[in-house]
């Protein structure tokens, strides 16, 4: 195993190396001080932001998972093939503390389990922002792993397109989009998104004995079909007072099987979920020669999520013979007004005032209860350029919240009882503070971090509202202390430029799910110190080339008083992770890129016993333009057919997949 794993390391510091002569990722990336899409450079203020435009998934094999993960500093798991369940972490700070947004509006919902991405269309989004130091002031500042916001599609440049994409295991996409002027002052656009997969992948079934391969056999993945539907409607208003408003309305409904594990797959057990979404937002022109800017804004979010599984044909585990069909519902409305502040040249600053309601209610065969959140957040950043080539600033925010049990049993570890009133809870306060280096136009720039942030428990983390989960009403507040210091350096003639960072965190009182006596209980036994540095090489050495190398290397340690787990690393995440993309730009309208990815052993469990091996991974894709709008797309992912096991081991993944995809703009 140690001979094959040094001779992988070996193989991918090889491509590493050939790609240095060659497109960046088309993203557009921001590396300290400046962001780049190809070769040109505009000023920026964020040392860990990344924006990744539509162009650098259309026509690819790419969910939101596979999207971030080629991005360093940030590993993806994944359930199975399209539509399953999808995470990402971010410098080794798990998927539940990611703040996952749509157009800013959090998805994280009471649940307090991570979002799953792998229920959201790419088609429908425009761009996707992704802030792995902190969460700006805009959406709070007091997530402790970051922040990832997808865009959608907006209603500000005239046109549309269409897509259609087919696959093997019956895999297929579309999604049309539109955009138009409806009077001189109203612009208008739309789009509509769907997937499919049949998911039927072959895959090898241990039979219950992972370290026997002699009794190992090969099955077809059932009960794994996904099918969603989405759309998006904007109107974006100039008014008479030189004031613009943006409505958008955007729904979603996703179905799926739920297949189980390898050795243990179901019959008709399903799962679906509904979403919904209304934003309106109000934008002022500018007071005082442009310095003040007011925005104000609503929105308002309902998912639904539901469950279903039949005993007896499914033989999953339940202690009965009926039908269960288990789930909850949320809703969410945020109220906010903004101000963006510039009274002189080298200070600016801004503030964010929101109140949330968040309310989660019994679906299914639960025990009828809803749980009620009032939460009120205020948070702002402040920037002063002290001279030239150098700068201070700081970010923060304070939360005040208050839950509400409405009706319903809450079960304690005493016993189950009714809770008539929730725990109070103490104002969380969050910052940072940070310094810039270096002029917009210098070659060499950087910036250094250091912030404390707290992140408050879910609601049904606090008030166990499932059947088999504890209460535990007395959960505290986790806590990072997050350290970060970056640099970009630019090659002359702008067509290369290199990022290193590294990073720092150190968690406190971070929330698990422990088992008592046969149900589940969270509780505060999580302490973690996560090391690490990141590079990144983005390099257009040619007209008819473009690279993008990125690598992350990572020490990841378990701190908990347990010695069980001291010392040890932490679940998925790999000590090293590479990627690599090259792209020609060949004759004919032709386009041939190929990218790799390669990462170390990972540990499934937090006791180190459950290992999955290094692997490397290659995707190739060819593209060729026959008009100026019209382009044709052929994929191939997982060249090697390699059957990894991801993070949860007991889900199957697939091999090979093949795509082509035609995109057609108007």
């Amino acid at each position: 195993m140690r001979t094959t794993s040094y001779s992988r390391t070996a193989l991918m510091a090889v491509v590493l190396g050939f790609a240095a002569w060659g497109v960046p990722w088309a993203a557009t990336q921001d590396l300290g001080v400046s962001e780049i899409s190809g070769a040109d450079y505009v000023p920026t203020k964020d040392a860990s932001y990344t924006e990744i435009q539509s162009s650098v998934w259309e026509g690819k094999s790419l969910t939101a998972a596979d999207l971030l993960s080629a991005l360093p500093g940030v590993q993806a798991y994944k359930q199975g093939g399209l539509g399953s369940f999808q995470t990402v972490s971010i410098r080794g700070i798990a998927a539940r503390n990611v703040l996952i947004c749509v157009d800013g509006v959090p998805l994280n919902d009471a649940s307090g389990g991570a979002v799953n991405l792998g229920s959201i269309d790419l088609n429908q989004m425009e761009k996707v922002e992704v802030y792995k130091g902190n969460v700006p002031a805009k959406f709070g500042v007091s997530g402790l792993g970051g922040a990832v916001n997808f865009v959608t599609k907006n209603a500000i440049k005239k046109g549309g397109r269409v897509l259609a994409a087919y696959g093997n295991h019956n895999t297929w996409e579309g999604s049309f989009q539109v955009a138009a002027p409806v009077t001189d002052s109203v612009m208008f656009a739309s789009t509509f998104a769907t997937r499919h997969s049949d998911n039927d992948y072959e895959y090898t079934n241990r039979n219950g004995t992972q370290y026997n391969d002699k009794d190992d056999f090969t099955v077809t993945r059932e009960n794994a079909q996904y099918t969603d539907v989405s759309g998006n409607v904007q109107f974006r208003m100039l008014h008479e007072n030189g004031y613009f408003s943006t409505l958008s309305v955007t729904a979603s409904q996703y179905e799926s099987g739920n297949p189980g594990k390898e050795d243990q797959q179901t019959k008709v057990a399903k799962f679906l979920g509904q979403s919904a979404l209304i934003r309106y937002g109000l934008e002022s022109v500018g007071y005082f020669d442009d310095r003040l800017f007011l925005n104000a804004g609503i929105s308002a979010r309902f998912d639904k999520n539901l469950s279903s599984t039949y005993y007896p044909l499914d033989h999953i585990g339940y202690s009965t013979t009926r039908y269960l069909e288990y789930g909850a519902a949320v809703y969410k409305l945020v109220p906010e007004i903004s101000a963006e502040w510039k009274p002189v040249q080298s200070l600016e600053s801004s503030l964010r005032l929101a109140g949330e309601w968040e309310r989660a209610e019994a679906r299914g065969d639960s025990k009828d209860w809803a749980l009620d959140r009032f939460s009120f957040l205020a948070s702002g950043d402040l920037y002063y350029q002290v001279f030239k080539y150098g700068g201070l600033g700081t970010e923060g925010s304070v939360q005040m919240l208050k839950d509400r049990l409405d009706k319903g049993e809450f079960v304690q570890p005493t016993g189950t009882r009714r809770l008539e009133k929730a725990s109070d809870r103490d104002a969380t306060v969050s910052g940072r503070v940070f310094t810039r280096l270096g002029a917009a136009e210098s070659p060499l720039t950087g910036e250094v971090s250091i912030g404390r942030f707290y992140q408050q428990p879910a609601l049904m983390e606090l008030y166990g509202s499932y059947p088999g989960i504890l209460s535990n009403p007395n959960l505290k507040r986790e806590k990072a202390t997050k350290f970060e210091a970056a640099g970009l350096f630019r090659f002359p003639g702008n067509h290369t430029n290199f990022r290193a960072a590294y990073f720092e965190s150190h968690i406190e009182d971070g929330i698990c799910w422990v088992i008592l006596a046969e149900l589940l209980r969270a509780e505060n036994v999580g302490r973690s110190r996560v090391r690490g540095a990141e590079f990144e090489l983005n390099s257009s050495p040619a007209k008819f080339m473009d690279v993008v190398l990125r690598a992350t290397f990572q020490k990841t340690e378990d701190r908990s008083k347990s010695n069980t787990y001291y010392g040890n690393m932490l679940p998925g995440e790999p000590e090293r992770s590479y990627f690599a993309e090259a792209t020609l730009h060949l004759p004919l309208h032709l386009d041939f890129s190929w990218a790799s990815e390669w990462r170390s052993v990972i540990y499934s469990d937090r006791a180190n016993h459950m290992d999955q091996p290094a692997v490397a991974t290659h995707r190739a894709g060819l593209a060729y333009n026959p008009f100026e709008k019209t382009r044709l797309t052929f994929t191939v992912d997982n060249i090697t057919d390699e059957k990894y096991r991801n993070f949860y081991t007991p889900f199957p993944m697939p091999g090979r997949e093949y795509k082509f995809t035609i995109i057609q703009g108007f």
